[in-house]
Parts: C-alpha cells; structure tokens; sequence
C-alpha cells in the first residue's frame, strides 16, 4: 500500500513539475518538486525505498525528457542511493545536512546529465543547475520537515504495537 501511495504522489509532484512550477522559474531554472520528494523519501527511508523512490522519480521525468530517455532513471537511482547513505549517518531531525545534500545531489545530477549529453553530443546549459540547486534547497528546507512527520508518526505507531 505504501508503495501505491508514493507512485500516486510522484504522479502529482510530476504533474505539478511540469504545469505549476515553470510559473516560477528564475533565469529559466526551477526547482523539481519530485525529485526533492525522492530525495527526502531516500533521506528519511533507507537503502531499500531509496532505490524503489529513484527508480520511480527517474521514470517519470523521463516521460517529459525528450532528448534522453533513461538518463534520469538512472542518475536518480544512483542519487537516492547515496541520499539513502547520507541518511544513515545523520539525525534525521536536524534541516542542515538534507537541505546542503539536496544542493550537492542537484549538481552531481546535472553533472552526470552533461558528461552523458556531451557523448551524446547534446548541449546543456550548466549554470541553471546552481540556481535549480539553490531553489531545491529552499524547497527542502519545507519539505523534508512534512515527509520527516508523516514517517514519524508511522513509525512511531509501529513502535506501540505490541504482538501476542
């Protein structure tokens, strides 16, 4: 069940990427509302639903990514992956180290995203990738709080539960 629920957000946050956020783009880069979602879903989650929430976010933009399709399943597979690692070591109530790791994560994918383009000999613009990192990590900085209470309460339900 939760899996359904995390493809239907996705779906929606991919809808929302695609109609509503362009609206406020800055020199022509925007923030991904999905893939801050599956970030933070890595973050929060492990190693396991990191690598579902990657290959599902990567699937979905590429519907929309018309000169590459596979490149973003793949670099979001990776890239939650290693959010998922990040996730480990940290305290997950603490806003710091998600929102700087959603910046770094936003540039490695734009770089990955040239280095495959260039042997593709497709050209990418890398400066809106720092300004798309900066503004996920403004969105981070709300959203990983929202995912961080939805899974706390979840789990913390589980931890009362007790089996006879």
């Amino acid at each position: 069940m939760e899996k359904l629920i995390v493809i239907l957000v996705s779906i929606g946050l991919v809808i929302l990427d695609n109609s509503l956020v362009p609206f406020f783009s800055i020199k022509g880069a925007y923030p991904s509302l999905l893939f801050v979602f599956a970030i933070t879903y890595s973050i929060i989650n492990g190693k396991e639903k990191a690598i579902f929430i990657g290959v599902v976010s990567g699937i979905l933009q590429d519907i929309f990514f018309f000169h590459g399709f596979g490149v973003n399943s793949l670099l979001n597979l990776l890239l939650c992956l290693l959010a998922s690692i990040v996730g480990e070591g940290i305290i997950k109530n603490k806003k710091l180290i998600p929102v700087v790791s959603i910046f770094f994560i936003t540039i490695i994918k734009y770089i990955g995203v040239i280095i495959i383009f260039y042997l593709l000999h497709i050209d990418i613009q890398f400066s809106k990738s720092i300004i798309m990192g900066i503004y996920n990590g403004v969105v981070m900085f709300f959203a990983y709080k929202v995912v961080l209470n939805i899974y706390d309460d979840e789990y913390s339900k589980q931890r009362w539960r007790f089996k006879w």
